[in-house]
């Protein structure tokens, strides 16, 4: 093909549209149409949820998932990228009604009913599904449309009951009662994993029951004291161990009795507080396990599902909301002298992730997930599954063991599971799988009647995904989102039917995650297939970090520091912004994220659009060079040299997920290396198109992975009818690096020395346009340098060139020395010499004034002790900012000497 003229500029709204129903339409998404006998490579799409839009999350999982994708293709493996959406059970219920109670309708669920609303939140996911699924197609990400999955479509609901049946069937789902966290905002239950802790002010309460009760007793919550049953002493605290067991019968106000039993418990700590604890087993799930332990103390539950006090709180503290019944119990504390003393503290509290309220610790019937039974046939439990994933290997097979980057999360997960209560896998709400159980109870006379379903005893009991007949009634609860979410990996491959996607694709290879989901999600993906399937979810987990904006802080909307992806990529493009996102990212740890990192993207991808522009343009024919072209010159053994050590840093950085560290070192050679220098020397030395064309096509492959849309445009422009996203990555040849470091001695050499001659000139002000003399001194190099001296002369824009083994230096140059080589320059008629020392001897003396007199601010105790910090801050800076220039202009006097 002859020359290609690309156009002028790359104008990413025109192509990527373009470029990605290119893609789609060649079937290469589905693993099925790959032309590979490679071994299979599968991503299961963390789903996103179905709550809105694209956010900058999703935007940089995508980027990540989708350069790991395309750099497997690439490695001729069979890949597999599923993708799919969450209907987000809690999230997308309470943005729903949230939205309704905007619109007016106080109490959504009670003012529409059950089907009503379950309309308007499947009305709104739908929206918010297909606005999603769009958005990540403009992210280029390049999955197989054809396996698209929800969690909530029939495949996946048929698969989440069928693991609730096994698992019931097990006797490892159990409803129980028990104290969990209940949200009042949200009227459901959350698991502890749902909770984010914040800060509150409170205060800490001293007090006692009675005045002849032996005990003082100190709480943040006076209110709940009301359903105390027993106070807790460890059992070798001498100043108690008299009191074990023994029963007070106190009257916390208008004859409402307690008995307080005295127990012994090792893990109360005698040196915190009064060293005694109030239990409290209906509001403290640590007290309720205090509680079946010591089952005679009784349960009193004194605050409801309404988070008001009930009846047996008193008929004084009924009604009333908990901030109410705690002023009026501490005054009555007070009033009859119990109240000792109050002391102000910070108190950190439980709050739903979603609703946003301080949960209330609640006694109700609830279905669990028992993680410490032996399953049947394993002799193992689900902690134990957890457990040896990523330890020994799922039963101690090293093959089935996950890898988890970076390692410590290891530790985390370890900690996580050793501490790990039931799960408590129930909701009150209604969007979401529900439980696939249904009841019906047997009567006393033996006939059968529909009941409420508070409790299972005397109730005729069945799993199935539809109503067993007439006057049958289904559990009114919803599952969790993580238990349905948990079966992502292989129900989305077809189980629990033995298909060939379950074969051929799962375990998947490669999972990449933040670490605020570690524990809703991947310790729940791996308790569900370790049991279900016998084998793990995955082999490798990649935990990231969170996206911060440029000052560190989370992006939010009530903060207004968002930035919309589908915005960038308007303003950028979809290449710019996935390089900005990974720009400067390790694993597991927190990045920052701002406009100018895309637009500073937008600026290289523009870069490599007109080097390949430049290459296509000059070259007499456009072709793949297949074979590696002969160097002729130092400056091609040079550049092939750093392309094999490229392309061998980018494919280990990629098999480790470095993936900032593969993009920049890619950029260095991209930018460094072929566009600033060997383009250059291309256009002195000539007869290069061979070499030019194969860096090129080889830069394409290697940046394909990050930047897809201009890459593939820039690959249509060598005539070819293969699709980059296709092409095979390339191979590094090691031996190559290794037997020519003289290479990349030799040509960094005479790089600096025209690196050199430009920074002389800039320092002395020099135009451009004029071409200078110059003189170099060197006995080592002199070969290199006369062998190179073209080259030198054009990029350093010199006229004459002398090179001498020995020699000091000229009248009227300026010198500097680099790699043991002396270089002077001329300027004779270019400048007076005499004149720029006495300009450069006063600008030292005004810096030199300058310097004394932040130095004696900055001296002044008085100032740096009083000043704002940020303005001594400034002016430290202002100080070294002058030292540096001082510096800088004496060195230019000393060459002028």
């Amino acid at each position: 093909m002859s020359k290609i003229d690309l156009p002028k500029t790359y104008d990413a709204k025109k192509v990527e549209d373009r470029i990605y129903s290119f893609w789609e339409e060649s079937g290469f998404f589905n693993p099925d149409n790959l032309d590979s006998q490679g071994k299979p490579f599968t991503i299961s799409m963390p789903p996103p949820n179905v709550t809105g839009i694209l956010h900058l999350g999703h935007a940089f999982e995508n980027a990540l998932m989708d350069i790991e994708i395309r750099y497997q293709r690439m490695q001729g493996k069979k890949t597999l990228l599923v993708p799919g959406t969450d209907h987000a059970a809690v999230a997308t219920q309470a943005r729903v009604e949230d939205e309704l109670k905007k619109q007016g309708i106080k109490n959504p669920r009670q003012k529409l009913g059950r089907e009503k609303l379950l309309e308007k939140i499947r009305e709104y996911a739908e929206t918010s599904k297909s606005t999603i699924l769009s958005q990540i197609k403009k992210m280029g990400t390049s999955c197989d449309w054809s396996r698209l999955a929800y969690t909530f479509d029939a495949d996946r609901s048929k698969a989440v009951n069928e693991m609730f049946k096994r698992m019931y069937d097990d006797g490892l789902i159990y409803r129980g009662y028990r104290v969990i966290n209940w949200s009042v905002k949200g009227q459901s239950t959350c698991s502890d994993d749902e909770l984010v802790y914040i800060d509150q002010k409170t205060k800490i309460y001293t007090f006692k029951y009675s005045k002849d009760f032996p005990i003082e007793i100190a709480t943040t919550r006076p209110e709940t004291k009301l359903g105390d049953t027993a106070v807790a002493v460890n059992p070798n605290d001498r100043r108690y161990k008299k009191y074990i067991g023994q029963k007070f019968t106190v009257d916390v106000g208008a004859k409402n009795l307690l008995i307080i039993t005295i127990i012994a418990d090792k893990e109360v700590d005698p040196e915190y507080g009064t060293g005694a604890l109030g239990v409290t087993p209906a509001h403290s799930q640590i007290d309720f396990e205090m509680y079946q332990n010591n089952k005679d103390i009784g349960l009193i539950q004194v605050i409801g599902q309404d988070g008001k006090m009930t009846e047996s709180a008193g008929p004084q503290y009924q009604g009333l909301t908990v901030l109410k019944a705690r002023e009026k119990f501490v005054g009555w504390l007070k009033d009859n002298d119990l109240f000792i003393s109050e002391q102000e503290t910070t108190h950190n509290v439980g709050a739903s992730d979603r609703f946003g309220d301080v949960v209330e610790a609640l006694p109700m019937d609830q279905w669990f997930i028992d993680v410490n039974k032996k399953i049947k046939g394993k002799g193992k439990s689900l902690k134990d599954l957890m457990r040896e994933a990523v330890t020994t290997g799922h039963n101690s097979d090293k093959s089935q063991k996950i890898n988890i980057t970076p390692e410590r999360f290891q530790k985390v997960y370890l900690g996580w599971i050793d501490n790990l209560r039931d799960w408590n896998i129930s909701r009150q709400i209604w969007w979401g799988h529900r439980i696939p159980i249904w009841y019906k109870q047997v009567s006393s006379r033996g006939s059968e009647a529909t009941v409420g379903i508070s409790s299972i005893k005397d109730q005729k009991i069945k799993i199935s995904d539809t109503s067993p007949g007439k006057d049958w009634i289904q559990d009114e609860d919803t599952l969790d989102t993580w238990f349905s979410s948990g079966v992502w990996t292989f129900s989305t491959l077809g189980w629990p039917k033995k298909t060939s996607d379950l074969k051929n694709f799962h375990p998947t290879s490669w999972m990449q995650m933040g670490y605020e989901i570690l524990f809703f999600w991947l310790a729940r993906m791996i308790l569900m297939s370790t049991y279900a399937l016998d084998e793990i979810p995955f082999k490798d987990v990649y935990i990231h970090g969170i996206l911060r904006d440029k000052n560190g802080k989370k992006f939010s909307k009530s903060a207004g520091n968002g930035l919309d992806p589908i915005d960038e990529i308007k303003k950028y493009g979809a290449d710019a912004l996935r390089l900005a996102l990974i720009k400067g990212v390790s694993a597991g740890n927190d990045s920052r994220f701002y406009e100018e990192k895309v637009e500073g993207a937008r600026n290289f991808v523009n870069k490599l659009w007109n080097i390949s522009r430049y290459v296509l343009a000059i070259v007499k024919k456009v072709k793949v060079v297949a074979k590696e072209p002969q160097a002729k010159t130092l400056a091609d053994e040079w550049i092939l040299r750093n392309l094999h050590q490229t392309i061998s840093t980018v494919t280990e950085s990629l098999d480790n997920y470095n993936f900032s560290y593969a993009a920049e070192k890619l950029q260095e050679f991209t930018r460094d290396d072929f566009a600033d220098w060997y383009v250059e020397i291309s256009k002195i030395e000539l007869d290069k198109d061979e070499i030019l064309l194969y860096v090129l096509e080889n830069l394409l492959k290697l940046w394909h992975p990050f930047i897809p849309f201009v890459t593939e445009e820039i690959w249509q422009g060598f005539g070819n009818d293969r699709l980059l996203m296709v092409e095979n990555w390339p191979i590094s040849d090691n031996s190559f690096n290794q037997t020519n470091k003289k290479i990349a001695e030799d040509t960094k050499l005479f790089i600096d020395v025209i690196k050199s001659i430009r920074n002389l000139r800039s320092e002395s002000k020099i135009e451009p346009v004029k071409l200078l003399k110059a003189t170099i001194i060197t006995k080592q190099n002199k070969e290199l340098i006369d062998s190179q001296a073209k080259i030198i002369k054009k990029l350093a824009r010199l006229k004459e060139l002398n090179v001498a083994v020995s020699g000091g230096k000229p009248k009227n140059n300026i010198g500097v020395v680099t790699g043991g080589v002396e270089i002077y320059l001329d300027l004779s008629g270019i400048m007076n010499i005499e004149a720029e020392k006495k300009r450069l001897q006063s600008e030292i003396e005004n810096i030199a004034g300058f310097i004394k007199k932040i130095g004696a601010k900055l001296e002044n105790k008085e100032f740096t002790a009083n000043a704002p910090k940020e303005v001594v801050k400034k002016e430290a800076d202002k100080f070294q900012d002058q030292q540096n220039r001082l510096k800088k202009i004496t060195d230019q006097l000393t060459n002028l000497k």
